[in-house]
């Protein structure tokens, strides 16, 4: 079997970013304007302050004062006004950006065939589209733009002190090359310890859904202070990580911090001794002084960015690891259509497979299998002859990686997705339910589908009984994996979503668990309905189903050892019959049977 293939990765990760702002970019202009608006009314601020001080102590121009302090009022409005159209537009581009990755993302996964996820935890892909899509959303709604803001107001402030006092000046951005060789000797580590700290609560996570999904297990084994420990492990770990991110980060901030404000008391030295000499007034003081602090601010502020931009970088390129996986199972360059309506005939032709390429045998081997149209094939096995993977290679979960198989003569590598898999309609083994409503449930099948028809299709399952007999009857909300039905109701509650597909092909496989007497002849009851006039293949368990099929399958190590009726089966005198007389060993599991009659020989 082919496994997901990565497209080289991208060397600048956030620049991917820009194709999912650009149909925002009337916003973003928007916000760009008037945070260079705002930007240059605070670089404003320093020059209004020294006319107003000039006015007051040299001047004493009380007029003038009072028309300065008016115009600074004026400035704080306009600015206050700006930043928060600024904001709002920043803010809304950012999270329309990310909300469109997050459903890309979240499409791409759900495009990713099951062996995909068998390799990796829920909780892990959970966290990249929560945890790390929040890292980039956090950059493109604010981050981004106070880096902007820092950045006009570092290059302002240098070029205005250029002009007004170029010694002092150079006194103030002597600390650049100390922040620049700081910036890149603590960014490269802070990048590599938050892809640490990602990956580390990333794992914690899985291991709590983990737990969650498996609740009753857990209790049952009595295993809650087990997962305790196992859970304050993995938070551990996120902590000692986190905090060796902290450590390097208080490390960059302190030199920063120090650096900035060694400046700053340099340009106090040096101004106070230009001012005491007549070389600067002191309204042009306090203004290359505001200019200063705001230059070390702007420094500040970058190195928190820095940082910020690490940990997005970090994100970005584990969200598009996953959106650059290339699925092995995918949609033909040209599809073929499929004939409607679908006749349903199926045929396994000289079908080989294996999970893995370095397997030492193929899962599937060799295998050719035909049923007609309309026709009930039931496959039966010891555990891991390749009962479930036969049943998982008609809808296209795995690949083949020798033979064909096809739908009405025509290879399904060769269809749609959607096409093939509308065809084929899926009850597996443990009911799979979702936390929503029976109506929900049942309707997962055909969205569309009338109340009546979802009524109709629950009388087929002999589900409606039960149904209205529930608080809010159709409207009654299941729990998480319909924990709040019973096993015999969430298998009828599955044979009622088939019966509402109605598909020309049914995969069954059948479920092992025991119900009460009751509940057994009321599933078997809805299959009956279900496999009328459907070409079926079921994964058996039972005695009753096999007897009901039109053809058995004997399958061992991937191969059909046995196929006819179930009557030709006993007149042959093979395993199978073997296992008919000894009555299923008291009813035991097929399966298990099965593997008794192989270690027997």
């Amino acid at each position: 079997m082919s496994a997901p293939r990565k497209r080289p990765p991208s060397p600048r990760p956030l620049l991917r970013l820009w194709p999912r702002v650009r149909p925002y970019r009337r916003g973003l202009l928007v916000a760009g304007v008037t945070l260079l608006l705002s930007s240059c009314l605070a670089l404003s601020f320093p020059l209004v302050v020294r006319y107003l001080l000039d006015a007051a102590f040299e001047r004493h121009d009380r007029h003038l004062l009072d028309q300065i302090a008016l115009g600074l009022l004026a400035i704080f409005a306009t600015t206050a006004v700006l930043n928060y159209i600024q904001t709002y537009f920043l803010s809304a581009t950012g999270e329309r950006a990310v909300a469109g990755l997050r459903r890309e993302l979240f499409g791409k996964l759900l495009e990713m065939p099951p062996g995909f996820f068998a390799d990796r935890r829920t909780g892990e892909l959970t966290s990249r589209l929560t945890v790390d899509i929040g890292l980039l959303q956090g950059i493109l709604s604010h981050q981004l733009a106070d880096f902007t803001r820092q950045l006009l107001a570092l290059v302002g402030g240098v070029v205005i002190l250029t002009w007004m006092q170029p010694k002092l000046m150079l006194t103030a951005v002597g600390v650049v090359p100390i922040v620049a060789l700081s910036a890149l000797i603590f960014g490269k580590r802070l990048k590599s310890i938050t892809t640490s700290v990602q990956d580390q609560l990333a794992d914690s996570t899985a291991l709590a859904e983990e737990a969650f999904g498996q609740i009753r297990v857990v209790q049952g084994f009595a295993q809650e202070p087990y997962e305790r420990e196992r859970f304050a492990t993995r938070v551990g770990r996120v902590v000692t990580a986190s905090l060796h991110r902290a450590r390097v980060r208080a490390t960059f901030f302190g030199v920063i911090t120090f650096t900035t404000f060694s400046a700053v008391t340099a340009v106090l030295w040096m101004g106070g001794r230009l001012v005491l000499s007549g070389q600067l007034t002191p309204g042009q003081m306090v203004s290359f002084l505001l200019y200063t602090v705001s230059i070390a601010a702007a420094f500040g502020a970058l190195a928190t960015f820095f940082s910020a931009y690490q940990e997005a970088v970090g994100a970005a390129q584990r969200v598009f690891e996953l959106l650059e996986t290339v699925s092995p199972v995918a949609d033909p360059p040209i599809p073929v259509p499929l004939p409607h309506p679908v006749r349903g005939a199926v045929t396994f032709d000289d079908v080989t497979f294996a999970y893995r390429a370095d397997a030492a045998e193929p899962t599937i081997q060799g295998l050719t299998l035909r049923i007609a149209p309309g026709e009930v094939v039931a496959v039966v096995g010891p555990s891991g002859a390749g009962k479930t993977t036969l049943a998982s290679l008609l809808p296209r979960f795995w690949d083949v990686d020798g033979g064909a198989i096809r739908l009405d003569g025509i290879d399904i590598r060769d269809l749609t997705l959607a096409d093939l898999r509308h065809a084929i309609g899926i009850v597996p083994q443990e009911p799979a339910l979702f936390s929503g409503t029976v109506r929900e449930n049942i309707a997962y099948a055909r969205p569309d589908a009338s109340a009546e028809d979802v009524v109709a299709a629950a009388q087929v399952a002999n589900a409606h009984e039960f149904i209205v007999n529930l608080p809010e009857q159709y409207d009654t909300v299941v729990g998480e994996r319909g924990v709040k039905l019973s096993g015999g109701q969430r298998q009828r509650i599955a044979i009622a979503r088939a019966v509402l597909k109605d598909p020309a092909v049914l995969v069954l496989d059948e479920a092992t668990s025991s119900l009460d007497n009751e509940s057994e002849r009321l599933v078997e009851m809805a299959l009956e309905r279900l496999l009328v006039g459907r070409t079926t293949l079921i994964i058996a368990h039972r005695l009753s189903t096999v007897q009901r099929a039109d053809r058995l399958v004997v399958l061992d190590a991937g191969k059909i050892v046995e196929e006819g009726t179930h009557a030709e089966l006993l007149r042959r005198g093979g395993i199978y019959a073997r296992l008919f007389q000894m009555q299923w060993r008291g009813g035991e599991n097929l399966a298990e049977a099965l593997a008794a009659l192989k270690q027997q020989g």
